[in-house]
């Protein structure tokens, strides 16, 4: 009768020496190496930037965390840690317990000069011409002299106690003279999308001239102005908001929306959702976050409503695609300014008048749409 081959103890122990390693105890056997591809996938899920030095002294890993490239990419998945808020009179109103940023913010507001006197250093900084405060965006400040005859700009980190003054704007061709450009003139802070360096940023001036309207950005990168060209028949827009290299504004119509795309340098126009729309700027309250891969987040908050709509839409590098409305979020307050917003945050100032009085700044997440008091 047929049956099954079996292998003599001689060949079963030949096949055994050649499928497993030698046994030698605890002692000598040597961990799997980990491949840098697979390293830097894990240190990319860490949240904050403090887990990755931890994680990166704990292990031979420095190299890699420190690298351009790897950099470039934890700081597209994690926004910085939002410490506190820089008002108009250069006083900083740091993050409170119990918000996780509370400690970072205790040492950035002894570390940090927000008077900024480390300006009067340069004789260029005298008192006799007041610098005002146009913009602050991720611990940057941008200040422009006064009398504003020169459109005299410089970029300053209060933390390192660093300024830079950007060269003047030079006189493009077809673009208007820079005394004409004085007037509806807004100059905001803006991202390097595709920064080498941390330290990138960009400044972007946006000018109204009778009917027409224009843009002229500098990089930190090139140590270049460059313009846009100059467009007509669009009303001037406010609350401008900067999320994934562009500019969203609201046209004084608060019908449209006004977008300025920096990467090419153009305007475009859109409608603003039935949501968005109102008579003036105390009608409705608009704010844009960037909800990550791609998505650009509209908050909404009518005046005369306790609640907020939140709507998305896919940024494909224009403002053809539709605003969808995600979800619509109670108001437990009296009353709510919107402040900006940082990352998947939005920030915003609300006050409760009843059962007692109680005025706070706070965080929206976008992700669980909650709540989260950082400051009195």
């Amino acid at each position: 009768m047929g049956g099954a081959a079996t292998a003599s103890p001689e060949h079963r122990r030949e096949l055994r020496a050649r499928l497993l390693p030698p046994r030698h105890g605890l002692q000598g056997t040597a961990p799997l190496p980990i491949h840098d591809e697979l390293v830097e996938e894990i240190f990319l899920l860490l949240p904050m930037p403090t887990d990755l030095i931890r994680a990166s002294a704990a292990c031979v890993s420095y190299r890699l965390v420190a690298s351009r490239s790897f950099l470039r990419r934890f700081r597209k998945l994690h926004a910085p840690p939002l410490v506190g808020f820089l008002d108009h009179g250069r006083e900083f109103i740091p993050a409170i317990r119990p918000h996780p940023s509370a400690p970072a913010a205790d040492a950035v507001a002894l570390a940090a000069d927000f008077s900024l006197s480390f300006l009067t250093r340069d004789p260029y900084f005298t008192p006799a011409h007041y610098w005002d405060i146009e913009d602050v965006r991720n611990g940057r400040v941008l200040i422009s002299r006064h009398p504003f005859h020169d459109l005299s700009l410089a970029v300053c980190d209060p933390l390192h106690r660093r300024y830079l003054l950007l060269p003047p704007i030079p006189e493009f061709e077809d673009w208007a003279s820079l005394y004409n450009l004085r007037t509806g003139w807004q100059t905001f802070l803006g991202d390097e999308e595709e920064a080498v360096e941390e330290t990138s940023f960009t400044v972007v001036s946006i000018s109204q001239w009778g009917n027409w309207l224009g843009a002229i950005m500098f990089s930190s990168s090139t140590g270049q102005w460059r313009p846009s060209p100059w467009i007509e028949g669009f009303a001037f827009f406010n609350q401008c908001r900067y999320t994934y290299g562009c500019f969203y504004g609201v046209t004084e119509c608060r019908q449209k929306l006004l977008v300025l795309d920096t990467r090419k340098m153009e305007f475009s126009l859109a409608d603003l959702p039935p949501e968005a729309r109102g008579s003036s700027e105390r009608d409705v309250d608009i704010a844009f976050v960037e909800a990550g891969e791609g998505i650009t987040g509209m908050f909404v908050h009518p005046g005369n409503t306790y609640s907020i709509s939140y709507l998305t839409k896919r940024n494909n590098g224009g403002s053809s695609s539709q605003w969808k409305l995600e979800k619509t979020i109670p108001l437990d307050f009296t009353g709510s300014r919107f402040m900006g917003s940082s990352g998947r945050y939005l920030l915003l100032r609300c006050w409760r008048e009843f059962p007692s009085p109680d005025l706070g700044t706070f965080t929206l997440d976008i992700k669980t749409f909650q709540f989260e008091r950082v400051a009195s």
